[in-house]
């Protein structure tokens, strides 16, 4: 079951069908698309330095500041994954593809 989707700056994207989220590549990272409670509905991430998935499941965006943390405090995570700043058309087109994305509920048509 498809369970989240990675958008990269280059208009490629790796899902959780693709493999793990340790496997997926780690740089260049613009949206992260993933199904939330219960499947009702989409959350987007978006904007942040850095993306990681908790221990349960479900990725999060970060700053420097929270990543050390859980990094020193030892709290589990996995695939890390980093933003990285794109032209701002680009951007836009990526967010309309995102949003358009039938794949998880509440796509725009």
């Amino acid at each position: 079951m498809l369970r989240w989707r990675i958008y990269y700056g280059d208009g490629s994207t790796f899902d959780n069908l693709q493999g793990s989220a340790d496997e997926a590549p780690p740089f260049g990272v613009q949206f992260i698309v993933q199904l939330c409670d219960e499947d009702r509905y989409r959350d987007t991430l978006q904007r942040v330095d850095y993306f990681i998935m908790t221990e349960t499941g479900v990725w999060v965006g970060c700053d420097i500041t929270g990543l050390l943390d859980r990094l020193i405090n030892r709290i589990p995570f996995s695939g890390l994954l980093v933003g990285r700043w794109i032209e701002h058309d680009a951007f836009m087109e990526l967010q309309n593809a995102v949003a358009r994305d039938t794949d998880f509920p509440g796509a725009y048509k």
